[in-house]
């Protein structure tokens, strides 16, 4: 992506090259603390004061820029050696929060020297709370400074802050990124770094058992002393016996029990009430003639006994 102050800055380097100097000449500015050097591809500011290219090089911006979100968090692991970021929780912090700026400024499709210029700011930023224990404020002031002079016309006495190959709608892109994912959580930070992690020790007990030699009085274990055949004849367990499925009833006895049925309903329907009313006096004879005879018996009884006490009391009364 070409910024405004380095077509300026291609812009001299070509008058140069017209004026007879060589493929290699470099146009050069002096503006009192700035000093600006810009080689004919325009890929490299080595600007005195520039904020790209401090804390990644060329090379590892070009390599970062073509790789995923895994390998980029490798590569930077591998670069600021945070070797211990996965018991570590600062390093893992730090790498997490590279990892996610280098991301973020893939996506928005940073040039070569943006996203390296973009990155020396991030890194700056978290380095004041790590080291120089910045608080917010003054983290903020810091941020500022580097901010200095993007969008702004270059004039001899113009102060610049390093990050001017930037243009004003990328200052803003930058400066909501870095409140949403840093200065946010800018207490937590401050607390991270001036904490020391806990350090826990994880420890387990395991039992172990040993089979018992084999000169000791106890049987061998089942699996070196018993052949497979002699424990599923004569140890295993033998499998449950399958319960009986029910049967199911044929087609020609649901037919017999259909013609029962038939043949019940068709006996009844043909009985008249007489029929009905002597087979009910059949029933009720046979049923109650046994009950009838009892309850005669029982009233003899009773009869003998009621005769005998009279008797007793006329000759009790003859006397």
């Amino acid at each position: 992506m070409a910024t405004r102050s380095q077509s300026k800055i291609a812009s001299r380097a070509s008058k140069a090259s017209l004026h007879g100097s060589s493929s290699n000449l470099s146009s050069a500015k002096t503006d009192g603390k700035h000093k600006k050097k810009v080689t004919v591809d325009g890929e490299a500011d080595e600007r005195e004061g520039a904020l790209a290219f401090k804390v990644l090089t060329a090379d590892q911006t070009r390599e970062l820029q073509a790789l995923s979100i895994e390998h980029i968090q490798m590569k930077l692991c591998d670069i600021f050696k945070l070797d211990s970021h996965s018991t570590d929780l600062r390093e893992a912090s730090i790498l997490d929060f590279y990892t996610a700026s280098v991301w973020w400024g893939k996506e928005k499709a940073f040039s070569l020297q943006q996203l390296s210029g973009f990155f020396t700011l991030v890194h700056t930023l978290f380095n004041n709370v790590k080291e120089k224990h910045l608080s917010l404020v003054e983290n903020l002031k810091e941020m500022k400074k580097m901010l200095v002079g993007i969008g702004a016309e270059s004039g001899p006495d113009m102060q610049y802050g390093g990050l001017e190959f930037f243009d004003v709608n990328q200052a803003k892109e930058i400066t909501n990124y870095l409140y949403t994912s840093f200065f946010q959580h800018y207490t937590l930070h401050e607390y991270m770094f001036s904490t020391l992690q806990a350090e826990e020790i994880i420890g387990t007990d395991l039992d172990v058992e040993v089979a018992k030699a084999a000169d000791v009085p106890f049987p061998p274990p089942l699996d070196e002393g018993v052949s497979e055949e002699h424990f599923t004849q004569y140890i295993a367990t033998p499998p449950p016996t399958p319960v009986p499925e029910p049967v199911e009833a044929t087609a020609d006895e649901v037919s017999e029990l259909q013609m029962d049925d038939k043949t019940s309903e068709n006996i009844f329907s043909e009985l008249s009430v007489e029929d009905v009313k002597e087979v009910i006096e059949s029933v009720a004879k046979e049923m109650l003639g046994g009950l009838q005879t009892e309850v005669a018996a029982k009233l003899r009884e009773k009869e003998n006994q009621l005769i005998s006490k009279i008797n007793k009391i006329h000759r009790v009364a003859e006397t």
